[in-house]
């Protein structure tokens, strides 16, 4: 019969919502458990996913906004942008947190025996963590070194490509990436070569024999110089006599270029190449090392018999 039929589907829908509603219970129960407390506040997966979800969403809002704006704010150098916009991230990141956090629930000042024990860890455990971070933010504030920067540090050359919290990217003219600690540039000596402006004077010794007329090699040198290309004519390249040697007299080519710190194997081989040249032509003799050897023999005394 049909009204049998209807109540037969009628109790089926009434069981498979009573058992749906049994089980949305049961999922709820174990979400709002408590794993441990912190003070007053019940650290549950509820809670917690509550939390990733949130830091999640705050990580990528905050990511993307940087990128948007690196995109759109042209105008402006792109080095201040970077630090700007770097700095800018990492508040938006640690003042979301605290909200976040606080909004779970959880009460501060019940974390002061925990930031004690944490501060404890830092102090030995993270120390260079800690070193590397606030040296970040001094290379942020102070800005030693700029994103597009061409940098010289211990052993490596090349140019800055990223400024992190932690540390700074470095590619070097062979192409290679290198991560170096932001307590590097702090602590260590730092040879920036655009830190004011692109321009730099190169020096280049070079030294000829003491057959050559010093002022001939100073005005053959100093022709050689003037036409290359990437040598700044606003600025007076010269060359000056440094120093008596051993075997040579020692010259000092310097060169005002603006291209050096973008490529500085380049430069330095068109100027070698230059001054090899016109001492070639000028017939100007670039000495070996050598030492001249003289043996004196004494004579022998004669004995009278």
């Amino acid at each position: 019969m049909a009204w049998a039929r209807n109540a037969e589907i009628i109790l089926i829908l009434y069981m498979g919502n009573k058992s749906f509603e049994y089980w949305i219970q049961q999922v709820m129960e174990i979400a709002n458990r408590t794993f441990f407390k912190m003070g007053a506040f019940e650290v549950s997966f509820f809670s917690l996913m509550y939390v990733f979800l949130f830091l999640m969403l705050l990580y990528f809002a905050s990511s993307g906004l940087r990128r948007v704006l690196l995109r759109r704010l042209t105008h402006f150098p792109r080095a201040t942008v970077e630090s700007v916009l770097t700095l800018f991230h990492y508040s938006v990141l640690a003042i979301g947190t605290v909200i976040i956090l606080q909004s779970a629930g959880l009460d501060f000042s019940a974390l002061a025996v925990l930031a004690g024990t944490v501060g404890i860890g830092i102090g030995f455990g993270l120390q260079n963590v800690t070193n590397n971070f606030i040296s970040g933010l001094i290379i942020l504030f102070e800005r030693p070194i700029k994103v597009g920067d061409r940098i010289e540090i211990t052993d490596i050359m090349g140019q800055v490509m990223r400024i992190g919290m932690r540390s700074t990217t470095v590619l070097t003219n062979d192409n290679v990436s290198i991560i170096i600690p932001n307590a590097e540039f702090v602590s260590g000596n730092v040879v920036n070569w655009n830190h004011t402006d692109d321009i730099v004077r190169l020096r280049i010794p070079i030294g000829v024999s003491y057959k050559a007329d010093p002022t001939c090699v100073i005005r053959t040198l100093e022709s050689a110089i003037k036409d290359l290309p990437g040598v700044l004519e606003h600025r007076k390249s010269d060359v000056i006599l440094d120093s008596f040697g051993d075997h040579s007299i020692n010259f000092l080519v310097r060169v005002w270029t603006q291209d050096f710190s973008q490529k500085p194997g380049l430069m330095k081989h068109q100027i070698n190449m230059a001054i090899w040249e016109a001492l070639k032509v000028a017939k100007i003799e670039i000495p070996f090392q050598q030492l001249d050897l003289h043996v004196r023999t004494e004579k022998q005394p004669t004995v009278s018999a």
